[in-house]
């Protein structure tokens, strides 16, 4: 992936809260933490690899601790105890995460944790415009809402916790160096993807709809648009917006029922239009030109072959034989 900013490795350890709470700001956001004074002496061991899009961090504080965040605008979290675990509130929901549970936070909404003594805690961070555009690419249209997922998220023989030691072992084997742009791309899209399926969120049930079967209400739309305007071709896009489908379900559509996509189909059928009037024409009266511009085809080069592949002769035949 040319021109992706490189991967990048750091931490830290400190016996200080502050220092810890300021440096790891930098890496999540801001937030409130408070030490406990009971138990373990607070000791913050720290490590993080990140590039464009994706992080993958792990924290120890030693100490029980108590984070209150604010909202999480710019991405969303997975947090998998290694050991110990946590009580965690968000968006009204509650759960105990631990090496049975995970948690995922999305980005939306302030968020307590309340850390035992002794947690390590691994979280994988994902850029909320990558979720974005990951989910639109599998819906077949933009997202027309938030993306929220549900809090609790079981890891046994769960995609989500597979693709975090994913990106853990390649990250391991690259060295200190880091894998490459081109691979950290991959696993960043890895791990949206195995976010966006195997867990639940807002839009679960619209990524598990069948697609729309083939609707006649939506083809005729197309052909009276078409019909409407000939020497004006539609694009795709606006024959979505016109219809209200995605891109993705008018072409399911067009291919169910004729075998090719909608600019295809439409093309096809001006095509014929031409022939047909081409045929019935008096050739003193009329030309070529004139015709084809009437039905949409600007390019004469162009829509000379195409008419040829399609009825084996030239336009300027088919009028000479016509009238």
């Amino acid at each position: 992936m040319e021109g992706a900013a490189a991967v990048l490795r750091g931490g830290f350890r400190t016996g200080h809260p502050d220092e810890a709470h300021e440096r790891t700001e930098a890496l999540m956001t801001g937030h409130r933490m408070t030490v406990s004074r009971d138990g373990a002496a607070f000791a913050a061991d720290v490590r993080w690899v990140a590039g464009e899009g994706l992080g993958l961090l792990r924290f120890s504080y030693g100490a029980a601790v108590e984070i209150r965040s604010y909202p999480l605008d710019a991405f969303a979290t997975v947090h998998l105890p290694v050991r110990g675990g946590f009580r965690a509130e968000h968006r009204g929901m509650r759960v105990r995460a631990d090496t049975a549970y995970g948690a995922v936070f999305s980005s939306s909404g302030p968020l307590t944790m309340r850390w035992d003594a002794g947690l390590d805690l691994l979280v994988l961070k994902i850029d909320r415009v990558d979720l974005e555009r990951e989910l639109g690419a599998l819906l077949g249209r933009p997202p027309d809402g938030p993306l929220a997922f549900d809090l609790e998220m079981p890891r046994a023989g769960g995609t989500v916790s597979g693709a975090a030691e994913l990106v853990r072992s390649t990250c391991a084997a690259a060295g200190p160096e880091g894998p490459p742009p081109r691979v950290w791309a991959a696993l960043k899209n890895a791990a949206a993807t195995a976010l966006l399926l195997g867990h639940p969120h807002s839009f679960t049930d619209a990524l598990r709809a069948p697609a729309p079967p083939a609707s006649s209400t939506v083809v005729r739309r197309v052909l009276d648009r078409a019909a409407a305007d000939p020497a004006r071709p539609p694009t795709a896009p606006e024959l979505a917006r016109l219809t209200g489908v995605s891109e993705r379900t008018l072409r399911t559509v067009f291919h169910t029922e004729f075998g090719v996509g909608p600019v295809t189909y439409l093309r096809r059928r001006r095509l014929d239009a031409v022939h047909r009037e081409l045929a019935d024409l008096d050739p003193a009266g009329a030309t070529v030109a004139e015709v084809a511009h009437r039905h949409g085809f600007a390019h004469a080069g162009r829509f000379a072959a195409e008419y040829r592949a399609r009825f084996g002769e030239t336009p300027s035949t088919t009028l000479a034989s016509g009238g």
